[in-house]
Order: C-alpha cells, then sequence, then structure tokens
C-alpha cells in the first residue's frame, strides 16, 4: 500500500462513524456539556425518538428515511416548545465534529439575532458569508427587522431564498432551529398568503425535513 492510500484510509476512518457510535460519542459530549451548565443530560419518553433521528441523520443512515419518510439530502428544520434541547443538540453536534475529526458533520452555527445585528454592520458581506456552505440558524422567527443603510426587510427570508439556490445547485444543506410552527413560519415570512401562494413555504418544503422536539423545558 503506498502513502496516499494509506492516508486515504486513514481519512475514510475519520470522517466515518456508525450510529451506534455516533450515539456513544452524544451521550458522552452531552453530559459533558450539560454538566459546564450545572444540568444534567437526560434522555426520556420525551426525547429518544428525536434523538434517535438525530443520531441516524447525521450517519447518513438510511433508517432515518424509514422512520419519519424524509430524506438524507435534505437538511433539518427543529420545531417546539422553549427550552426542550433543539439548540443544544447542533451544539454537541459541533463539538463532537471537532473534538473527533469528523469533518462531514462540521457547520457554521449563528443565532437569527446576531445575525440580524452584524447585518447592519457589515451588510451584504455577512449575506455573503452564510448563504455558502453548511449553516445552523437558531431562533428562526424571532429576530427583529433588519436594518442596513435605511432599508428594512426579513433578512432571513431573504437569506432562505439564497440557501434554497445552493441547495438546488449543489445540494448545500441548512439547519434551522425555532420555537414556531411551520404555519406560523410560512404566515410571517410569506407575507400571510396561504401555501398555494407562498414561495417561502415551497422553499422550505423542498429543503427540510420537519422534526418536531415536543416536551417540557429542561432549562428548569
Amino acid at each position: 500500500m503506498n502513502d496516499l492510500s494509506r492516508q486515504r484510509n486513514i481519512n475514510e476512518k475519520l470522517y466515518t462513524i456508525s450510529t451506534d457510535q455516533f450515539k456513544e460519542l452524544f451521550w458522552k459530549e452531552g453530559k459533558e456539556y450539560f454538566r459546564k451548565r450545572h444540568r444534567h443530560f437526560v434522555v426520556d419518553d420525551q426525547n429518544r425518538s428525536f434523538l434517535d433521528l438525530i443520531c441516524k441523520y447525521f450517519t447518513n443512515d438510511p433508517l432515518f428515511e424509514k422512520k419519519c419518510n424524509g430524506e438524507l439530502r435534505k437538511g433539518l428544520l427543529i420545531f417546539g416548545p422553549c427550552g426542550t434541547g433543539k439548540s443544544s443538540i447542533f451544539d454537541i453536534v459541533q463539538i463532537i465534529s471537532k473534538k473527533y475529526k469528523l469533518k462531514n458533520l462540521r457547520f457554521s452555527n449563528i443565532s437569527v439575532h446576531d445575525l440580524v445585528t452584524k447585518y447592519s454592520l457589515e451588510g451584504e458581506y455577512l449575506v455573503e458569508r452564510y448563504r455558502k456552505g453548511k449553516v445552523h440558524f437558531d431562533d428562526l422567527g424571532t429576530e427583529r427587522i433588519a436594518n442596513s443603510w435605511g432599508v428594512k426587510e426579513k433578512l432571513m427570508g431573504r437569506m432562505i431564498e439564497l440557501r434554497y439556490n445552493e441547495f438546488k445547485q449543489k445540494g448545500t444543506k441548512t439547519f434551522i432551529t425555532t420555537n414556531l410552527t411551520i404555519k406560523d413560519l410560512n404566515k410571517f415570512y410569506g407575507n400571510g398568503f396561504d401555501d398555494s401562494r407562498n414561495r417561502f413555504a415551497d422553499r422550505l418544503y423542498e429543503m427540510f425535513n420537519f422534526i418536531p422536539l415536543d416536551g417540557d423545558s429542561r432549562r428548569f
């Protein structure tokens, strides 16, 4: 075996992981993540099925598609009440990707609040940065109206449109967490149009697997 083949085999081992292996890492790093926040990582009836789907998704397990009638080629839109652990899931996946050199799991991570705030300072440079590559946008639908040079807009509506084009052309995935229902998101960003005339709704249905995370807040 030559050096190039040997390095390729090493890379494949580094970047390939089974669902069971990922679950073990998720449990280990999840406990540490919440310990640092003086909380406990608990797997129970409210989140067990959800976490199983997440682990299958990030390891490209075909069972993901069978269990939720989803598509691995699409991104994730996770919705549910405050405090159920939606944002934490992506923080833990990001920790695992960096700590264990799982390059295929890496993505950028930004809250929509920070995005809108930075947009007022950086303008279109910021849009260009986040329209490409895998990105997790946290708290969609709770941001204020963006304002750059006196021009006001629902920035995330435009960002989804741009990322839809990236998805169509390159298969680029987007991850979203939100406290709003899909109906509420479509109403807000689609300017009140019903789904049949709602461009934003059409983009969401094509880009995302919709996965709910219900239950009581785990912050108390």
